[in-house]
């Protein structure tokens, strides 16, 4: 498990998909194995409105930005959601 308090700065795509992946499993009790790139969070993982919202509050928190709602759609998946998180220069290339 990556910690985010310890990492500051930039994160890779690997990490930020694990850090993604223990945050559905906390908020959402999702099983980290079954959070891919190509995983609609609400298609896929089921996440429903209340749980997309805790999950982004927690990604918001654990990567220090501010996701707009206007990003987010129901068809939003992980890839989708670590190219949002590197818009905002949090994902380096």
């Amino acid at each position: 498990m990556v910690e985010a308090s310890k990492l500051t700065g930039h994160w890779s795509e690997t990490e930020a998909l694990e850090v993604l992946r223990d945050l559905l499993h906390k908020t959402c009790g999702i099983e980290p194995a079954s959070v891919q790139l190509n995983s609609s969070l609400v298609n896929d993982l089921n996440v429903d409105s209340l749980g997309m919202l805790e999950a982004i509050i927690e990604a918001e928190d654990a990567f220090g930005v501010s996701i707009d709602a206007g990003e987010l759609s129901p068809s939003l998946t992980i890839h989708g959601l670590i190219d949002i998180l590197s818009s905002k220069g949090v994902i380096k290339s």
